[in-house]
């Protein structure tokens, strides 16, 4: 849904997080096939994709049936079903969105079959980025499921799913508090999926039966989908509620909370200046994994973050913070280039700790001098009044260049 799924990695987009999630790309199995050549014996080798030929397989077979006479609708709709289903792997969209309108329009007429059939199109549509006609085939989708196919006061997955894509749609248009609204109104039909909404108890509401029996997978996405956009709009403390509820009611008894919900709630914990908690947490999810990989760069970030904090407890004197910005910005050049905006998010920071740690206002406005190149060379703004990290990194420069101009600066570093 709300994912790192849904498009939402755009700087100026929401669901952004500081630690990059893996995505799992599925390939194709492929088949090599090797063919003998008469003039010796050299091989050819020809890479099949399996679910091309049994996509072509499917179509032949669908035309076949009509030139043994007057197939039946039913083996007319069973035939285009397995084609979709092929075009679907293969991610076929617009070919996939053609064979399911004439599924629509000349197959489908009871009321599941009417649903089923504008939530695929809707899927579809929105994959192929045409975000108007997939939210009128979910909202036509979600009408059917709640009018015509499940019985009334029962909560059902479906209409959840239903709800969580519109959600997504809103989402991705920014449209935050309409993707919130869509969200609330999809959890309880995770949470109580089968039950009629009359009959919940208290317990069901604080999710205590949720030990009793297994939740539904889609309702931790959900929870999961909320906190993202509780903490885009600045309400971490809701955000982390939920985190809290996820690592209490729909883990396995045995299991320690994963790494994305830890890090999760290490970024909602470090905003709401919990620092001690944060820390504890980004350095348990340090200890498992790849230490040259990207989440571990934002982890080290992260620490630089509160180690560099002028106000914290610690009372450090910079050391620590710039050797995790070190680290954050060696792994980030190296696994994503100099000029990308994480670059230029850790050269920011090493900045600000230099200069008001380390009172070296020359390595400080270097650092800051090279952030701000990166930025404006990714900046999608016409002026740098409308970017808000140009502008951010313009003042720290020119509170820089104020504090050198002092005389009682200039004596300390002298």
């Amino acid at each position: 849904m709300i994912r790192r799924g849904v498009s939402f990695l755009t700087r100026r987009t929401i669901l952004w997080q500081e630690h990059p999630k893996v995505v799992v790309v599925s390939k194709q199995q492929f088949i090599l096939h090797h063919r003998n050549f008469s003039s010796g014996s050299m091989l050819e080798a020809e890479i099949v994709s399996p679910l091309e030929k049994d996509l072509k397989e499917a179509l032949a077979n669908h035309r076949q049936i009509f030139l043994g006479g007057a197939p039946t609708k039913k083996e007319i709709q069973e035939s285009l079903e397995t084609i979709r289903r092929f075009q679907y792997r293969m991610e076929k969209w617009e070919e996939a969105l053609k064979t399911e309108e004439e599924l629509h329009y000349d197959h489908y007429d009871s009321p599941l079959e009417m649903a089923q059939t504008h939530n695929r199109l809707a899927v579809l549509h929105q994959n192929l980025q045409n975000h108007s006609k997939s939210r009128s085939h979910f909202e036509a989708s979600l009408r059917y499921f709640k009018e015509e196919v499940h019985p009334p006061n029962i909560f059902h997955a479906e209409i959840g799913e239903a709800c969580n894509h519109l959600a997504a749609l809103a989402a991705e248009e920014v449209e935050l508090e309409l993707a919130m609204r869509w969200l609330d109104r999809s959890e309880p039909h995770f949470r109580h999926h089968g039950k009629n909404m009359f009959e919940i108890n208290e317990d069901d509401e604080d999710g205590e039966n949720q030990k009793k029996e297994p939740a539904h997978p889609e309702l931790r996405k959900c929870l999961e989908n909320q906190g993202k956009i509780l903490r885009f709009m600045g309400r971490h403390e809701e955000a982390l509620q939920l985190y809290l509820e996820i690592e209490k009611n729909l883990l396995m008894d045995d299991k320690e909370p994963d790494r994305d919900l830890k890090l999760d709630m290490a970024d909602c914990l470090l905003t709401l200046r919990r620092s001690n908690e944060a820390e504890e947490l980004y350095i348990s999810v340090l200890e498992e994994i790849d230490f040259e990989s990207l989440t571990a760069a934002a982890i080290h970030h992260q620490l630089g973050l509160i180690d560099g904090d002028p106000s914290s407890d610690e009372g450090g004197d910079g050391t620590t913070a710039l050797m995790h910005f070190g680290i954050a910005l060696a792994l980030r050049r190296r696994l994503l280039g100099d000029a990308h905006l994480n670059v230029a998010k850790t050269l920011t920071a090493m900045g600000v700790v230099k200069h008001v740690f380390k009172k070296d206002p020359a390595a400080s406005l270097a650092d800051l001098r090279e952030a701000l190149i990166i930025y404006r060379t990714n900046s999608d703004f016409e002026n740098d009044e409308d970017d808000p990290e140009v502008k951010k990194v313009l003042k720290n420069i020119s509170l820089v260049q104020k504090d050198m101009q002092r005389p009682s600066f200039r004596s300390s570093t002298e």
